[in-house]
């Protein structure tokens, strides 16, 4: 018998996140008890709120903006991929220590599957990292949030990757212009951000690498593999929630 599941996003802010939804479905799924929960927590207070975590049983954590990077320092050992990144997503509590991992380069790899290379990696935190790791053997160009010019490229094709939290103010703006053709490749999926809609470019919005990455956490926490028409499943519902979200606005 799976023991009851305790766990949740840590980040700051959370409010947005649709995880709760994502493994409430696969809590159900494979007939686990528990609860999947938000923990808004500021920066100052991570390494407090982890050792309560662990202290009060949890099974494990996802780990969102801004805290992927600290919380790989507070791990008692990484895996091969957090080490990579020097960032962590994901943290399984266990009779050993906490566990830090990184599963946003297997969703990144599901959610960039057919885009076009090369890949321009708009962001230099703990997202971007995993992104860079995703297409270590693909042509990509790194730009730093701040910077406002492209690489020189003759390229007909390519793909833009937002790894930035632009997006997921309504009104924010990209700080520079997508060639018409090119895809555009967004890890958030905000709704109401208007300016995608002004793009002349394909675009790809989050939510599938959210579904991916979270199957993977949940296999890491429960022994349990979500599978393909399960995933699916996920990702209907949680862009019905998004599409019912945008029409009630």
């Amino acid at each position: 018998m799976v023991p009851e599941f305790k766990g949740g996003l840590v980040g700051w802010p959370v409010s947005h996140s649709l995880s709760p939804d994502i493994h409430s479905m696969f809590l159900d799924y494979f007939g686990v008890a528990g609860s999947y929960l938000l923990y808004p927590v500021e920066p100052g207070n991570l390494k407090p709120f982890l050792a309560e975590s662990e202290k009060n049983g949890f099974t494990g954590l996802n780990v969102t903006l801004p805290h992927k990077t600290a919380a790989a320092n507070l791990c008692d050992f990484l895996s091969r991929e957090a080490q990579e990144t020097a960032a962590v997503n994901t943290l399984v509590f266990g009779s050993d220590g906490v566990k830090g991992c990184n599963t946003d380069i297997a969703g990144f790899k599901a959610f960039s599957a057919n885009l076009p290379a090369p890949f321009y990696v708009v962001g230099s935190g703990g997202a971007a990292a995993a992104v860079r790791a995703a297409l270590s053997n693909t042509e990509l160009f790194v730009i730093r949030r701040g910077e406002s010019i492209l690489p020189g490229s003759v390229s007909a094709v390519a793909t833009v990757v937002n790894a930035t939290p632009l997006g997921w103010n309504d009104d924010d703006v990209f700080p520079f212009e997508i060639p018409e053709g090119w895809y555009f490749a967004d890890l958030n999926y905000n709704p109401r951000w208007s300016w995608r809609n002004r793009l002349l470019s394909p675009v790809r919005t989050g939510e599938k690498m959210l579904v991916e990455q979270a199957a993977e956490s949940f296999r890491l926490w429960t022994g349990f593999t979500p599978g393909e028409q399960l995933k699916l499943k996920v990702l209907e519902r949680i862009r019905e929630k998004l599409h019912d979200s945008e029409n009630n606005r």
